[in-house]
């Protein structure tokens, strides 16, 4: 898996993308909204969920952008779906949700803003809001670094361990281990074919000696 780059953030990536979407008449305001996500994803709590989260993701809907219907959608979404994260909360993505809806009032059209937002509650990862494709690519995307290598992967849990400080360490082991199990026991663990052939293996090896790790004496 290739490594994410910077070019995804920049905002003349961002303004093409909202512009573009603009229905007739709508005032841009692509600057200060992407103002707005960099404030969000630089967060001082932040740790995972940073700028670097987006841009990986953005280097794994590159990847398969042609297989999907609705590109500038899901690039939209993909901006969107952690720009609200408070620890302990359970609705982050449904308010990551709402304030697209607010961001893009009178700005996009309605069936597109509507696309957009099923699009970020499908990161909750509970199984709802997959009715299409799209959905089950962007699930996809956002799991998408359960696959990288055993060093990043780590890295990466070390890191969504420090965005929770209010839990123990029991209580987030609890917490995070019931969920990667639960992905572990999926018949597969990515649900579209480009990324469950490509790294359904790698995830489920990570995964399984991450369990492992968490048993093993400190």
């Amino acid at each position: 898996m290739a490594p994410a780059t910077e070019k995804f953030t920049q905002l003349s990536r961002f303004k093409a993308l909202w512009q573009r979407n603009l229905v007739a008449g709508a005032t841009d305001e692509s600057a200060a909204i992407h103002q707005r996500l960099l404030t969000g994803y630089n967060e001082s709590h932040r740790h995972y969920h940073t700028l670097a989260h987006i841009e990986h993701c953005m280097a794994m809907f590159e990847q398969c952008e042609s297989l999907t219907a609705f590109p500038d959608a899901l690039e939209i979404a993909i901006w969107m779906h952690d720009v609200i994260l408070e620890p302990g909360r359970r609705d982050n993505e449904a308010m990551s949700a709402e304030l697209y809806l607010e961001l893009s009032a009178d700005a996009h059209a309605d069936e597109m803003r509507q696309l957009i937002a099923r699009l970020i509650v499908a990161t909750r990862h509970d199984g709802n809001s997959l009715e299409d494709a799209d959905s089950i690519y962007m699930v996809d995307i956002d799991l998408s670094g359960f696959a990288l290598s055993w060093d990043e992967f780590l890295r990466d849990s070390l890191n969504l361990r420090a965005e929770n400080p209010h839990l123990s360490d029991a209580d987030y082991q609890l917490n995070k281990t019931g969920f990667q199990r639960r992905l572990l026991a999926r018949p597969r663990f990515f649900l579209s074919d480009f990324f469950f052939e490509r790294y359904e293996q790698q995830a489920r090896n990570n995964l399984t000696r991450y369990l492992e790790y968490l048993r093993s004496p400190a």
